[in-house]
């Protein structure tokens, strides 16, 4: 990264960041409202309006802020972080060998990866498997789930299909459901940042308009989490899905032309 002056690219103008803070405003209400989907919102609305691989970058600088809010309006640090962390191990392990495979692919490419991932979210969140995973083989398929949602995220900044299905497995009380949601994107996020940076895709450049970023989306998580705990989240959930899934068709149609 070349550590010169803050500097907005110059593809980058006020409507843009406008827009860009209006995206991490909606991801972050989903946020608040249900404990994850920030990445998945903001990567499947930010290539209207910026680059793919900017939105790439933009959601890793994001991601490490909002998900200390989590933690701390969670509170359940120590139970949080003993569900956590063997899925958080998995993931510091892959997600540099999967950045490594997202400088590699074409704009195009990564689209339709990024729609038919998020199509893929969709139909599984919807279905919503009722899965329950035996104590004695939590920390075993963490790890191994840590290492499949670790290259997912690095191409695609949402592994949250991945990890919120794990996480869901265990059926936790919702504290501590949401501080181990908030502790494995927060690892995640750190890594990706420092990935990207290393292979290049993460510059300087992209530093102010994500820091810009982070007040919305943090404004966003308190009103969400607001909203969650007076309307019904089954139903805002599958309002956002279905918007996603709308979403993801458009980026695919895109992407091919």
């Amino acid at each position: 990264m070349d550590l010169g002056a803050l500097t907005l690219p110059p593809e980058i103008t006020a409507l843009t960041l406008a827009a860009i803070a209006g995206v991490y405003l909606l991801a972050g209400l989903v946020k608040g409202a249900t404990g994850f989907g920030l990445p998945v919102v903001s990567v499947t609305l930010l290539p209207f309006f910026v680059p793919i691989d900017m939105a790439l970058a933009l959601n890793a600088i994001v991601i490490t802020a909002t998900n200390l809010q989590q933690i701390r309006q969670a509170g359940e640090v120590r139970a949080g972080l003993g569900a956590a962390w063997p899925m958080m191990l998995g993931m510091a392990i892959m997600v540099p060998i999967g950045a490594q495979f997202t400088v590699g692919i074409s704009a195009t490419s990564l689209m339709i990866i990024l729609g038919t991932f998020v199509l893929l979210f969709v139909i599984s969140s919807f279905l919503n498997p009722s899965l329950k995973i035996p104590s004695n083989w939590h920390q075993r398929t963490g790890f191994g789930m840590g290492l499949l949602s670790g290259v997912v995220g690095a191409i695609t900044s949402a592994p949250g299909p991945i990890f919120v299905s794990y996480v869901h497995a265990l059926h936790l009380p919702r504290p501590i459901y949401m501080a181990a949601l908030g502790f494995i994107m927060l690892l995640f996020g750190f890594v990706l940042a420092l990935s990207f940076i290393f292979v290049g895709l993460l510059r300087w450049e992209h530093v102010l308009p994500g820091l810009l970023g982070i007040p919305p989306a943090i404004f966003g998580m308190w009103l969400g989490n607001g909203w969650g705990k007076r309307l019904p989240v089954e139903t805002f959930r599958k309002v956002v899905l279905a918007l996603l899934g709308v979403l993801a068709v458009m980026i695919i149609r895109r992407a091919i032309g």
